[in-house]
C-alpha cells in the first residue's frame, strides 16, 4: 500500500497499518493545508485498464433518509477535474458501464463521520444509498485488496476506483477497490475557496498516484 501526504505541517498526522485504527486528523489547524491520503492495491496492473465510467453526479453522506445526490455546476468541475487527471493517465471516458473497466465512484461525507475497516470493508452498509454493486453489473460486494482501518470526517471528499473486471479467482463475484483518495480539510467559510481546494487536491492525488499513468 503506497501512503503520501499533501502539504501537512511538518508532522506525520496519519499512519496506516494492518492492525491499527487511525481516524482523519483534525483539521483545525490546517487552515491553509489540505490532507490528501491514496492507497492502491499493488498487486494491480494499472496499465493493463483502458477505459473507466465516471457517474455525472456525487453522493452526499449525511443524514438524509433517502439518497441526495450533488450534480450542480460546482460538482461538475469536480467530476470533470477528475476526468481530466484520468485521462492525462490516458484512459478513455465512456459513457456505457458496460464497456468500462474501471468504475470511479465519488462521495461527499456532508456531516457524519465514517469509517473503513480492513475486517469489516463494507462501511457503506451504514448508508443504504451508496452505489451498490448492482449499480455496476452482476456483482454482490466489494473488497479492499490492501489492509486500512480509517476515518471521514464532515467535509471530506472520497473517490474510489472499482476494477470492473472483477477477480480472476473462480467464482469470485466481488469487486475489488483498486485505488482509493481521500481529501480532506477542505472547508473554510468561503464556498468559492472550498471549490478549488477541492479541485487542487484532487490534482494533488493524482500526481502522488504515478502506477496510475499509462
Amino acid at each position: 500500500m503506497s501512503v503520501r501526504f499533501f502539504r501537512i505541517l511538518a508532522v506525520v498526522l496519519l499512519g496506516i497499518t494492518a492492525a491499527s485504527c487511525q481516524k482523519e486528523p483534525s483539521a483545525s489547524g490546517l487552515n491553509n493545508d489540505n490532507l490528501v491520503y491514496t492507497a492502491y492495491d499493488e498487486g494491480t496492473d494499472f496499465a493493463s485498464f483502458d477505459t473507466y465510467f465516471l457517474p455525472d453526479s456525487i453522493l452526499l453522506i449525511g443524514s438524509a433518509d433517502k439518497a441526495e445526490y450533488w450534480k450542480d455546476a460546482d460538482a461538475q468541475q469536480i467530476i470533470a477535474t477528475v476526468a481530466d487527471n484520468l485521462d492525462a493517465c490516458n484512459y478513455m471516458r465512456v459513457t456505457d458501464k458496460a464497456e468500462a473497466q474501471l468504475g470511479l465512484q465519488l462521495s461527499y461525507v456532508r456531516r457524519v463521520t465514517y469509517y473503513v475497516g480492513y475486517n469489516y470493508p463494507y462501511w457503506w452498509g451504514y448508508y443504504p444509498y451508496y452505489w451498490g454493486p448492482g449499480y455496476w453489473g452482476d456483482w454482490l460486494g466489494w473488497y479492499y485488496p490492501y489492509p486500512v482501518y480509517y476515518g471521514y470526517q464532515t467535509g471530506s471528499l472520497l473517490i474510489e476506483m472499482v476494477n470492473l473486471d472483477g477477480s480472476t479467482e473462480a467464482g469470485n463475484k466481488q469487486l475489488p477497490i483498486v485505488w482509493s483518495c481521500f481529501l480532506g480539510g477542505l472547508l473554510t467559510s468561503d464556498d468559492e475557496l472550498n471549490l478549488q481546494r477541492t479541485l487542487d487536491a484532487i490534482d494533488q492525488a493524482f500526481i502522488q498516484s504515478p502506477y496510475l499513468a499509462q
